[in-house]
């Protein structure tokens, strides 16, 4: 950020010279065209080359003592950049070399009375893995949490989300009294 130029104070009937005029007027407006110029720069930038990137949706319901493949809406994403491979919407490979962000926020509840626990986490090939546990309420308000991790992949490499549950089924829609449509799940290039 540019620092401003400090402003001084002027009294009535002093006489302003040149050098006063262009720190207090030319030199304040220049610097605020220059920092709204650079954010200006760095937008059309991104607007010209944007981040590689995929945000992805869907729901689960999973029976007691279960785990599954997470199935992704590939076919009407939330947000895509580029062009991310897939045969069935589970797993889904990388399109360039990098590190990549994963950000997966999910939530749901038990579909008994009682407590159950679940733990999802996503898997890139060849490693590493990254998850979190959720322990939603019995017949109560949907828990939610999320987890993010980093990764360095080849183009061509895959990542898989997984979801297991305990004690029993789960599910993240049609839940009592809310309804929490869907888990999401966002791939960012951030290094080349």
């Amino acid at each position: 950020m540019i620092p401003l130029p400090t402003l001084k104070s002027w009294v009535s009937r002093q006489v302003i010279g040149p050098a006063d005029m262009n720190s207090q007027v030319y030199d304040v407006h220049n610097a605020l065209y220059t920092v709204a110029n650079d954010h200006e720069t760095s937008i059309n930038r991104l607007k010209a080359n944007p981040v590689l990137s995929v945000t992805l949706q869907n729901s689960i319901v999973l029976g007691a003592n279960a785990s599954t493949v997470v199935y992704w809406n590939t076919s009407n994403p939330l947000a895509r950049v580029g062009t991310w491979a897939t045969t069935d919407g589970g797993t889904i490979k990388v399109p360039e070399s990098g590190t990549y962000r994963f950000t997966m926020n999910y939530g749901g509840w038990s579909t008994d009375a009682a407590t159950c626990k679940a733990h999802a986490w996503i898997a890139t090939d060849p490693g590493p893995s990254s998850g979190a546990f959720l322990y939603p309420p019995g017949g109560g308000d949907a828990s939610t949490t999320s987890f993010t991790f980093a990764a360095t992949l080849v183009a061509g490499h895959s990542f898989t989300a997984y979801v297991v549950a305990w004690w029993n089924g789960f599910q993240s829609d049609a839940g009592p009294g809310e309804d929490r449509k869907s888990w999401t799940l966002t791939v960012e290039k951030i290094s080349g």
